[in-house]
């Protein structure tokens, strides 16, 4: 990749410039949302390199979803103390939503 084939930075730069268009339509949370979450992808491009023949915008809404897993990562942490009888795992999900009421 370089000169005649564009790069997978360049690749989501360009799906970065198309999707920030929507903003106009939003309120202006949804705004910082938005471009927070752009942001984040465009900063981990290099691993979305890795997956070479995947389609950009794949690419670019996989590292969105892998910024917000580490963000609820990073607030069940806080959450819990680092304790993982505390954390939500799926598991620990079901058992809450299966107590009788």
């Amino acid at each position: 990749m370089g000169r005649t084939v564009p790069t997978v930075r360049q690749l989501l730069n360009e799906e970065y410039q198309e999707w920030i268009k929507m903003k106009v339509m939003l309120p202006p949370e949804e705004r910082k949302a938005l471009k927070e979450l752009l942001d984040a992808a465009l900063t981990r491009s290099d691993a979305g390199s890795i997956v070479p023949k995947a389609i950009p915008s794949e690419t670019l809404f996989m590292l969105m979803l892998i910024h917000l897993k580490a963000r609820v990562d990073a607030l069940e942490e806080r959450l819990t103390g680092g304790d993982p009888l505390n954390s939500c795992t799926d598991e620990r999900m079901h058992e809450i939503y299966r107590k009788p009421k």
